[in-house]
C-alpha cells in the first residue's frame, strides 16, 4: 500500500478489530508503532519537503511492509484486524509531540531491518 494513501485506508478500519486482534509480542507492537510514525512522517515529507528526519517514503514504506507481514502472521490477523491495530498507532501519535520519543528508536529499527543503501 503506498503511503500516501494510508490515512485513507486507516480511515476505512473498523475499530471492533481492534478488539478481537490477539496480542502481539511487544517488539512487533513497537514495530506497527514505528510503522504507523514513518508513515506519517513520509507522508509529510511528501507535503511540506525536507525535515530533520531521513527521506522515509522507499525505507519506511519497506519497513511497513515487512513489519505488517510478520504481525500478520504472529498474530494471525486478517487485513481488517492489522489496519484498526495501525489505525490506533496512528491515533496515539497524535499530537506530533508525543513523536519525539519515538525517532531514535525507531530510526534505529529502521536501520535494523531496513538497511540505507551503501550501507
Amino acid at each position: 500500500m503506498m503511503l500516501r494513501l494510508l490515512p485513507f485506508a486507516l480511515l476505512a478500519a473498523p475499530l471492533s478489530a481492534q478488539a478481537a486482534a490477539p496480542p502481539l509480542p511487544p517488539e512487533l507492537q513497537t514495530g506497527l508503532r514505528c510503522a504507523a510514525l514513518f508513515s506519517i512522517v513520509a507522508a509529510q515529507q511528501t507535503r511540506q519537503g525536507a525535515s530533520d528526519w531521513p527521506p522515509l517514503a522507499k525505507r519506511g514504506r519497506e519497513f511497513f511492509v515487512r513489519v505488517s507481514a510478520r504481525a500478520m502472521d504472529a498474530g494471525k490477523l486478517d487485513r481488517a484486524d492489522l489496519q484498526a491495530l495501525i489505525r490506533a498507532e496512528v491515533i496515539a501519535l497524535n499530537p506530533p509531540e508525543s513523536r519525539a520519543a519515538l525517532k531514535v528508536p525507531c530510526l534505529a529499527m529502521l536501520d535494523a531491518n531496513v538497511p540505507a543503501a551503501g550501507r
